[in-house]
């Protein structure tokens, strides 16, 4: 029987390796005006924007391939050697870029190595958030789930968070030209003091209880599980406004503001606010969805987002007083971090134990990978394409509309009798 204490410990010990996640990407996204100049100097300030946003893109496609190599590890092997694994490759990766030598030094070869470290971020990461999620579901009491499940997001938020806090101090400690010198090198370097603390938490716990349970239970469910392509459907459909919404607001967002004539350090310190806020409504969106039950909360909170997404981006285009982008920004993140308290475990419920490490992270990493880099630089492209700076709120609005669309199936689903146990596909306490 595991003990709360337990529970907690390894709660922190997962979600600290998606603090490092998040809090690369995250990095990348607050430097991406400065890494345009020390990356691609030729270039115009637009074009070497999408040229960073296009590479800060290349980690995403490299997702469902580490989900491919860490999704069998985490079912045949085990839930903590793939996480041990991924974070010593994704703390690697970073702490590499924080030592590359600029497009000035050694010419092409920059952006190439920027590149292939970015890919290798990426095949890290698709390793390692949906395994945490499991890795905590598992160790969770039924009755605490959502919650506890939730609290993983948190660490990617406070990821964002830390990101955004250090990205905000080398503003104001330092001038453009040292920033752009030596500065951005600052970050990335402290993902390996940060990797090793969460190294140090993972070693010290072993596997799920509901792992250790299904190496010893027969494997015919799994069979039927592969016929069930409508669970990796919904899947996919719930996680688009969790992915989309997320690296919109806590990335895309900071840039946004930039171009809207606010300083770095003011746009930073927006999106250093919503962060805040954001930690609490995903705890609180995992809590509901523990009392309420999963669809019915994503449905409501995707619903919301679909509504206030396109006046919001509206009153953000006009570039209005300082006080109106702080409470049109926090309100822009509201409906993304509630839902995304709520999705991590919809997912995981979604899918028996023996196969939730490749079915859910391929499903998953497979969205990420198309939607989650591409979304900041669609954001990007619509403004230059149409001159509407309102054009990144149909981004938004549409993955809410897809995202509606999925809740409200499962609410059907949900709603349906339950099958027989002989041919149940899932777990008693796997239904959504």
């Amino acid at each position: 029987m595991t003990t709360p204490a337990e529970v907690r410990r390894t709660t922190l010990a997962a979600s600290i390796g998606n603090t490092v996640e998040t809090y690369d990407y995250a990095v990348y996204g607050f430097l991406a005006t400065v890494l345009a100049k020390v990356f691609f100097p030729a270039a115009s300030t637009a074009a070497g924007l999408l040229s960073s946003f296009a590479v800060f893109g290349s980690a995403f496609l490299a997702r469902p391939a580490g989900a491919l190599v860490f999704g069998p590890i985490a079912d045949r092997l085990g839930r903590r050697p793939a996480l041990v694994a991924s974070l010593l490759l994704m703390a690697g990766a970073s702490t590499l870029i924080g030592l590359l030598p600029s497009t000035g030094t050694i010419g092409i070869a920059a952006p190439v190595l920027l590149v292939l470290l970015r890919f290798t971020q990426g095949l890290a990461a698709g390793g390692e958030f949906t395994t945490a999620i499991i890795y905590v579901a598992e160790f969770a009491p039924p009755d605490r789930r959502g919650a506890l499940a939730s609290r993983v997001q948190v660490g990617s938020l406070a990821g964002f968070l830390l990101g955004a806090v250090v990205v905000l101090s080398l503003n104001a400690a330092l001038t453009p030209a040292q920033l752009l010198g030596w500065g951005w090198r600052v970050p990335f370097l402290l993902a390996l003091p940060i990797g090793a603390i969460g190294l140090y938490l993972r070693s010290r716990f072993g596997e799920t209880p509901e792992f250790l349970a299904a190496r010893h239970r027969p494997s015919t469910v799994d069979r039927a599980v592969d016929r069930q392509w409508s669970a990796v459907l919904l899947l996919v459909g719930v996680s688009v406004l969790h992915i989309v919404g997320i690296y919109m607001v806590y990335t895309y967002v900071q840039s946004y503001l930039i171009q809207l004539r606010l300083s770095a350090l003011t746009a930073t310190s927006v999106i250093a606010f919503a962060l805040v806020a954001g930690i609490f409504l995903v705890l609180a969106g995992g809590r509901v969805s523990d009392r309420t039950g999963r669809p019915k909360a994503l449905l409501v909170s995707s619903l919301v987002v679909l509504v206030v997404s396109y006046p919001l981006f509206a009153v953000l285009a006009t570039a209005p007083p300082w006080w109106l982008v702080v409470g049109c920004t926090l309100l822009l993140s509201a409906g993304p971090a509630f839902y995304s308290g709520i999705a991590p475990i919809t997912y995981v419920q979604l899918v028996p134990v023996r196969r939730r490490g490749s079915v859910v992270g391929i499903s998953y990493n497979v969205t990420v990978g198309i939607l989650g880099g591409s979304a900041v630089f669609i954001c990007q492209a619509l403004i230059e394409l149409t001159g509407d700076r309102r054009a990144p709120a149909y981004l938004l609005v549409a993955a809410a509309a897809a995202s509606a669309l999925a809740a409200f199936a499962l609410t059907r689903r949900a709603a349906r009798p339950e099958p027989a146990p002989a041919t149940r596909p899932l777990s008693a306490e796997s239904s959504p």
